[in-house]
């Protein structure tokens, strides 16, 4: 993780962004597994208005290998920023972009500390354990 030399107006953001987030509801369906997980847009739609509301901006980019994403505060300019790498099963196209979404939506979830119901789509780090 990178960060400006002072985040404290950004913690001060992140703080009233969290309060001001709703739990993220797991909307989409894994046929697979018979479970529910948080999808990229029922995510990104319930961040919008919170983080336009605190002054946040979160911007993701594939770099290299990897996602990059950075939550930056408009005001001060004080940003944090990290990088994720995540290898896909294949390396065409449909399963590069599939790996891109998969980090995207966690790596939302983790620089923001929103609240997500238990959310298994990883399927137990991948050990593809069954849900009953």
């Amino acid at each position: 993780m990178n960060k400006s030399e002072s985040i404290k107006e950004l913690a001060t953001a992140l703080a009233a962004f969290q309060v001001k987030c709703g739990k993220i509801i797991k909307k989409a369906n894994n046929p697979f597994f018979k479970s529910k997980y948080a999808d990229l847009p029922s995510i990104l739609d319930e961040i919008h208005l919170p983080l336009s509301e605190t002054g946040l901006v979160l911007s993701q980019f594939p770099d290299g290998d990897g996602l990059t994403t950075i939550l930056m505060h408009k005001e001060s300019g004080e940003w944090i920023m990290a990088n994720g790498t995540m290898k896909p099963v294949k390396s065409d196209p449909q399963s590069m972009g599939s790996a891109i979404t998969y980090q995207r939506r966690y790596s939302i979830i983790s620089v923001l500390g929103v609240n997500v119901d238990s959310d298994d789509d990883g399927n137990a780090g991948s050990g593809n354990v069954e849900n009953p």
